[in-house]
């Protein structure tokens, strides 16, 4: 059975601080030199990777208060998505006295599932007192295997609208990560919405993407570094950027952290208690960077997620993903990462 960490990235690092120690420790065994030696430099070079990762976290994340009502809209392509990303930030805008309403971008393309999964979200923004008339549903992005360039300028066209007659203070979105196509498109759509006559703030909110660097998923490399504990233990942490700007994260009351697990607990069709476990933290947002169109969320043909295809190759698929886990691509363009200029129809 696996020690799960979840949200405490130092624990990994103390851990592996103990390993390396023991390590070392054996090389002054009579005999044990040569053979402790090899091991020892390399749990210091994981202790090294790891302990530079935590230093990270510390470098890009902040705290911040949400302490004033606003008039908050929440974009998320799929139900679970706006708990995700902004459940914390709903309520405590509630709490505020603010105004808040979510909006759905893309049904589910499974038959009944999209019912269900309405009414889970429903279910889950009760909790923030939120009622029928803050909610609102549409089918707006492609089929998640298909491109549709027509599809998304309508798309565009109804997002303006729905800004326009709302007027936000504030915007919260899945950030352009690579991790699920619907979620690249909608905050993709939104750079290309937003003008300098808008007055309210954009964020992105990260979830999950296929992207690792040392420097700018601090947090993904712990989970990769605390693998190699022997297979004893599991590292959980929060998102990660994909760029180093800095991630702000929420502070919220105890009991709204309380609630944002109860809210996540509604989702019952996308598997609630992994939910639970996995997205309890406090909102993490990122400042949306308007100022430039983007075209691929990272550089795919330098990333490790391209390292990782090609050993796949060439070895045992299941050892390479024993050894370098990693999500195989953007979800709906698996095996390679989204080209924002294909969705639109410019490539």
């Amino acid at each position: 059975m696996k020690l799960r960490i979840d949200f405490q990235p130092s624990i990994v690092v103390a851990l592996l601080a103990a390993v390396a120690l023991l390590l070392w420790l054996a090389t002054r065994l009579p005999g044990a030199f040569w053979i402790a030696l090899p091991f020892a430099l390399f749990y210091s070079t994981l202790l090294a990777f790891a302990s530079l990762a935590l230093l990270r976290t510390h470098m890009i994340e902040r705290w911040t208060d949400w302490d004033t009502p606003g008039r908050l809209l929440i974009l998320a392509p799929h139900e679970d998505d706006c708990v995700i990303c902004a459940g914390g930030l709903g309520l405590r805008n509630g709490h505020l006295g603010g105004t808040t309403r979510v909006v759905y971008l893309a049904r589910d393309e499974t038959t009944a599932l999209p019912a269900r999964r309405e009414a889970e979200a429903r279910a889950a923004w009760s909790i923030a007192g939120l009622g029928e008339a803050d909610l609102r549903f549409f089918d707006l992005m492609p089929p998640l295997e298909s491109r549709d360039p027509e599809k998304l300028r309508k798309a565009a066209a109804v997002l303006r609208g729905i800004i326009d007659e709302f007027k936000p203070t504030a915007v919260v979105m899945p950030a352009f990560e690579g991790g699920h196509v619907h979620h690249d498109m909608v905050a993709a759509l939104i750079d290309r919405l937003v003008t300098p006559a808008d007055r309210f703030a954009v964020f992105e909110a990260p979830e999950y993407s296929p992207y690792v660097s040392l420097l700018n998923t601090p947090h993904r490399i712990l989970a990769l570094t605390a693998r190699w504990l022997f297979g004893l233990v599991a590292y959980n942490g929060p998102p990660d950027g994909i760029d180093g700007r800095p991630i702000l994260k929420i502070r919220l009351a105890p009991q709204e952290l309380v609630d944002k697990r109860r809210m996540l607990a509604a989702f019952v069709s996308q598997n609630a208690p992994s939910l639970v476990t996995t997205r309890s933290y406090p909102d993490r947002l990122i400042a949306s960077d308007g100022s430039r169109r983007r075209r691929h969320p990272f550089d795919f043909d330098r990333s490790y997620l391209r390292l990782v295809l090609t050993l796949r190759q060439h070895l045992p698929a299941r050892l390479v993903d024993r050894i370098l886990p990693v999500q195989p691509g953007t979800i709906g363009r698996i095996g390679t990462i989204t080209d924002w200029d294909a969705e639109w129809g410019n490539a």
